[in-house]
């Protein structure tokens, strides 16, 4: 599966973006439009490996936003 074919399957989410690679997995940020701008809760992520997609874990949720903190 794409990451395309995982989004448009989803019925959470409509758009992507790709983050990074970690632990490796290809870690794509996830959301629907209608809910861009809105600060309620944590991000979603999807993570691929080896054509495999799935949403991140709240635990490697924190993970990835510690480590997108470390970039800034």
């Amino acid at each position: 599966m794409t990451i395309d074919q995982f989004v448009k399957d989803s019925l959470s989410f409509d758009r992507y973006k790709y983050l990074l690679d970690w632990k490796g997995y290809r870690v794509y940020d996830v959301w629907r439009k209608a809910d861009e701008g809105a600060c309620i809760g944590y991000p979603s992520y999807a993570l691929e490996k080896d054509g495999n997609i799935r949403q991140a874990s709240l635990d490697q949720v924190m993970m990835i936003m510690s480590l997108l903190d470390d970039e800034d």
